[in-house]
């Protein structure tokens, strides 16, 4: 058996070496672990603050393991080792850089081809992203293919029975698509299509567009106020 599936997360984290994310608020401790020969990626709510932790981290890891579960064996998307506790999950490190760390100008073609193909599998498997708008969880591999991580705020397709939340996975994986869009337009807007321009010239303009828009920051401006210690600037 590999020893990151039987290490507790006290001897994980004795195995950083390093820190994408330090925990607080409502954020979690990101972690590179390393075993002898293997790495992975620790993800831990211990450190966030105690409200949110206790009523949000359970839920953001259970949600979070559930979307890489269905997931299992998608190109682009890392594999989750194990959940370690209800705060805490390891997943599969994909060697590369964050989308934001990549100067304009340093994306192919190609490279959107193959982000376009990576998230048609994600809706097929029934999952939309729903967070890809922010390009920190848009990777660029070693190879230069892409991948997505941070899969918390994801939407799941609904039952056949269901016509509301279908036609809501439609619009969050339209969403999708055009957030792959907005990440050609700042980096390579020569290559933008008619499509794409279209789309993004649509994007955030209906009432229901600005309504989700406007409840989705205020759950999240009220949980960090409720749940987490202010902090002086």
């Amino acid at each position: 058996m590999s020893p990151l599936q039987s290490l507790s997360l006290e001897e994980l984290r004795r195995h950083t070496v390093t820190a994408f994310r330090h925990a607080g608020g409502s954020r979690a401790d990101v972690l590179l672990v390393r075993v002898g020969n293997e790495q992975a990626v620790l993800k831990d709510y211990h450190g966030a603050d105690p409200w949110f932790r206790r009523l949000l981290g359970p839920m953001s890891i259970r949600r979070e393991a559930r979307a890489l579960r269905r997931l299992d064996g998608t190109p682009g998307v890392p594999r989750l080792i194990r959940q370690v506790d209800r705060y805490s999950l390891l997943i599969e490190f994909i060697p590369g850089r964050s989308a934001r760390e990549v100067p304009a100008g340093g994306f192919s073609p190609a490279f959107f081809e193959a982000f376009y193909r990576l998230i048609d599998r994600l809706h097929e498997a029934g999952v939309a992203h729903c967070d890809l708008r922010s390009t920190g969880n848009i990777l660029v591999g070693e190879d230069g293919r892409p991948a997505v991580v941070d899969l918390t705020a994801h939407f799941k397709q609904g039952r056949w029975w269901n016509p509301l939340t279908r036609w809501m996975f439609r619009r969050f994986c339209a969403a999708d698509r055009v957030a792959v869009a907005r990440l050609k337009k700042t980096h390579a807007p020569a290559l933008l299509t008619e499509a794409e321009s279209a789309a993004l010239a649509r994007d955030r303009k209906t009432p229901l567009e600005r309504l989700a828009r406007l409840i989705g920051k205020s759950i999240r401006r009220l949980a960090r106020l409720a749940l987490t210690r202010r902090r002086s600037t």
